[in-house]
């Protein structure tokens, strides 16, 4: 009788056929070779788009920050509008006028604050 040493054992998937699974494909890599000025042309695109993505990015919440400051301004504005009203409405029927400076009052804060907002440092 001859002894054979073993020098390796591979898992083996039992099948009713007896037949070894396919093997799996293996991904093929693919080198990519750049010269200096095509990699400085990369890094400077990805560089450029970068900068508009951020710039985009800025520039929207300007414009989200913009407009709820406007909004804002616009409701004081109104508020300037019906103090008008109730003024002319008060110089007629003689009403008492600590309605109308606490209306003021709170207007002008508002616009005084939407300012500080419309130009807060960043």
């Amino acid at each position: 009788m001859t002894q054979r040493a073993v020098k390796s054992v591979q898992a083996f998937e039992f099948r009713s056929d007896f037949t070894l699974p396919p093997e799996p494909e293996q991904p093929r890599q693919e080198q990519m070779n750049l010269s200096p000025p095509e990699l400085a042309r990369l890094l400077s695109e990805a560089r450029a788009e970068g900068l508009a993505e951020a710039t985009r990015l800025e520039t929207l919440q300007t414009e989200e920050r913009m407009q709820a400051v406007t909004l804002k301004l616009n409701d004081a504005l109104a508020d300037l509008v019906t103090l008008a009203r109730h003024l002319e409405a008060g110089a007629y029927e003689g009403r008492d006028i600590a309605a109308s400076l606490d209306l003021i009052n709170a207007t002008a804060q508002r616009i005084i604050d939407g300012q500080g907002d419309l130009f807060a440092a960043r």
